[in-house]
């Protein structure tokens, strides 16, 4: 099976100009944990996720926390730059190693030119196991 037949098709995106209370509110609406981050072109050039909003959020229990930073802080600041990607077409066992070994929890999918085509995370990978689908 490749990672084409698994991924999630046509990611949501967000731009470094965003800023981290858009980006959470996003992933909030849209229930996901990850958003690439694409240029102007469209290009891949990061991936923000809950982890890194969370970590960047003033505690909720600590007074004079500064929630207004999370209106002007963009998700630039807090991006993970470059980040690994695989090729649609390579088998999906790749993606599992690479989840495995660096406990990652999402991968961009790129296509053969380098063009961001869908997103992969274990949830997918678990989705495509024969008869691990939730039952209805």
């Amino acid at each position: 099976m490749l990672v084409r037949d698994t991924m999630t098709p046509r990611p949501i995106t967000i731009t470094t100009a965003e800023s981290l209370q858009g980006a959470m509110e996003l992933m909030a609406m849209k229930h996901i944990r990850h958003l690439p981050v694409v240029d102007a072109n469209g290009a891949l050039i990061g991936l923000v996720t809950d982890r890194d909003l969370r970590r960047a959020a003033p505690s909720p229990v600590i007074k004079g926390g500064d929630h207004a930073q999370m209106d002007t802080t963009t998700v630039e600041r807090v991006m993970v730059r470059s980040p690994t990607t695989i090729g649609a077409e390579q088998d999906l066992r790749e993606a599992v190693t690479i989840f495995v070994d660096k406990k990652y929890g999402a991968l961009p999918v790129l296509d053969v030119a380098g063009k961001l085509v869908g997103i992969l995370t274990p949830i997918d990978v678990m989705k495509a196991w024969p008869g691990a689908a939730p039952r209805k």
